[in-house]
């Protein structure tokens, strides 16, 4: 986390020096006329300096009136997925506010926790925390998933509100206690929930409200020519990920062989995707190869009889094949749901 304190008065700057000694590496920003060289400055209007301030920072603290704030980062406010979390104090140090992104951003935690600190009181304000329920976005934050549609999430988040009958499916192992207030399918009253919440990595239908929640537990195992450009590449990987009806979302890693460690189109694919080239050694190979089928050619060309299925077993650790190796335009690829056990 990328903290900022930000004060404009002689007031709140001795608070935020107070807060400091909590936050030991913490940068303060203030006036020009307050800053003896020991903080960094604000140039001009505070207005002026909220888009490096989000750009910068992923929590900030302000240390004014609300106000102050509100109109200060009104034109920067973009979507609760991307924006830092806010938060103001007041001078005196009684109050602590979340005011933008409580859940994603994290701003209702961090409140809670700088309180603790400081001894102040924690002013949170979304309706599900303060009715002792879990919002859909916190379920997703709490176990790293992705929110398949904010619209959606926002629905059933109201359902859980206004204690409707709200289901809750996992394709993953997760603590029953994050969904106390959740029916799942062994509970009778599942038959009679009203909306539901589905973590799976599988594109479905749905006959009722649903937010999709997606876990990164999916590892593609790529064996390739030499050469094979990123377009070509990219191509294979969708076309692979929809013909079995995953997201993209749950795409976590990539493995291949040693041997193409320095691949172009497999290495700009995994940047673009944003998920991990995972190396994998002949060595690790030689020790698992025998139980998928080879290639005596691909065994006298790099040592080993196959590659797409091994690394990509190995690479999800012992995980569920959903698709077996299938040759595109010069790449090989095998689908692999990951082990979490």
């Amino acid at each position: 986390m990328k903290l900022a304190i930000i004060t404009l008065t002689k007031g709140g700057l001795k608070k935020a020096l107070e807060v400091k000694r909590y936050l030991k590496d913490t940068p303060i920003y203030t006036l020009d006329k307050h800053n003896y060289g020991k903080f960094k400055s604000i140039k001009g209007k505070l207005s002026e300096n909220i888009e490096d301030f989000f750009k910068n920072y992923d929590t900030i603290l302000f240390i004014m009136a609300t106000g102050i704030v509100v109109r200060s980062i009104a034109a920067h406010i973009k979507d609760k997925t991307i924006d830092p979390a806010i938060l103001v104090m007041d001078e005196g140090g009684k109050h602590i506010i979340s005011l933008l992104s409580g859940h994603i951003g994290g701003a209702n935690s961090y409140a809670i926790h700088l309180s603790e600190l400081i001894g102040a009181t924690p002013v949170i304000t979304t309706a599900s925390d303060v009715n002792g329920v879990l919002s859909v976005d916190m379920i997703a934050k709490e176990l790293n998933l992705s929110i398949e549609s904010m619209e959606d999430a926002k629905i059933v988040t109201a359902d859980i509100v206004n204690g409707k009958n709200v289901g809750i499916k996992s394709d993953i192992s997760i603590d029953k206690n994050l969904i106390k207030n959740l029916i799942t399918p062994e509970d009778e009253r599942f038959k009679d929930i009203q909306s539901l919440i589905d973590i799976t990595n599988s594109i479905k239908k749905y006959t009722m409200p649903t937010s999709v929640l997606i876990p990164r537990n999916i590892v593609l195992g790529i064996g390739c020519r030499r050469g094979i450009e990123k377009n070509r590449m990219l191509y294979a990987i969708y076309k692979s990920m929809d013909n079995n009806n995953l997201y993209m979302e749950s795409l976590k890693e990539i493995a291949t062989v040693d041997v193409k460690k320095d691949e172009i189109g497999l290495i700009e694919s995994s940047k673009e995707l944003n998920v991990s080239l995972n190396i994998i050694s002949r060595e690790e190979i030689k020790k698992v190869e025998h139980l998928f089928e080879g290639s005596n050619f691909v065994k006298k060309s790099i040592g080993v009889s196959s590659v797409s299925e091994p690394v990509g077993y190995i690479s999800s650790n012992n995980g569920t094949c959903i698709m077996k190796k299938t040759k595109m335009d010069g790449i090989t690829i095998s689908i692999w749901e990951e082990n979490n056990e």
